[in-house]
């Protein structure tokens, strides 16, 4: 299974009282091997975490950010931009993505009075060993789905000259192999702790896709005053 990622390969000076750029390589990753596909100019000085790899429809795409006030898709391994937001001097500058991804299993296993039994189920955020099958001493787990991506995501950052948080906001990624993506500010204005990853900061533990049961937990950062208690804005 191919993975993608990106990294620096070059560092560009736009000269004097002009901020920096820097070029950016894409590499498909394969096993201990690499292979750069495509690059792009980052007209910021900083990547941060502004390639996220995901699919959909069979495509492989990446939310990514060429101009640090917009996140924009890319068609993998062509590295052909497809769309995306608008570059804007109001616009969300990204620091981090986040694409949730599941596999779906068949879960084999043995009740106390030795019937057996068969379930279907969803693993969320899987990891590599959980797309081999896995023998346990009363149940077997094998995978019957490739590594899937839910059609949302998350994005972390803020509007340039906001203060120094970085807030999270919803991707709705429903028609992303088009090109199209819509972000929002759906749970308000919440930041994410200082030192985590946005995937670290979103648990998807008890999310089952299911309208009754879309319920994911997100930590965040709030500020409290220490004599009244009251949260600081």
């Amino acid at each position: 299974m191919s993975k993608y990622k990106a990294k620096v390969i070059e560092k560009i000076d736009n000269g004097p009282g002009v901020m920096n750029s820097i070029k950016v390589g894409v590499f498909r990753v394969e096993g201990e091997r690499e292979e750069q596909v495509c690059e792009y100019i980052r007209n910021y000085s900083t990547l941060f975490n502004t390639f996220y790899h995901c699919k959909k429809a069979n495509k492989d795409l990446a939310l990514y950010s060429p101009h640090y006030t917009a996140t924009r898709v890319m068609e993998l391994p062509s590295g052909k931009d497809i769309g995306g937001e608008e570059p804007s001097s109001w616009g969300f500058c990204p620091v981090d993505y986040y694409v949730p991804s599941y596999i779906e299993q068949e879960f084999e296993w043995t009740s106390q009075d030795g019937a057996k039994h068969i379930t279907r189920q969803r693993l969320n955020e899987p990891s590599e060993d959980d797309l081999l099958p896995s023998e346990g001493e009363y149940s077997r787990a094998t995978p019957i789905s490739p590594l899937l991506y839910y059609p949302f995501g998350f994005i972390a950052g803020c509007i340039w000259g906001d203060d120094s948080s970085y807030k999270i906001q919803y991707l709705d990624l429903s028609e992303v192999e088009k090109g199209i993506i819509r972000r929002e500010e759906r749970f308000g204005y919440i930041a994410i702790p200082e030192g985590l990853t946005l995937r670290q900061a979103i648990d998807l533990c008890d999310y089952m896709d299911d309208p009754n049961e879309d319920r994911i937990i997100i930590a965040i950062q709030k500020q409290f005053n220490l004599r009244t208690g009251k949260v600081i804005d």
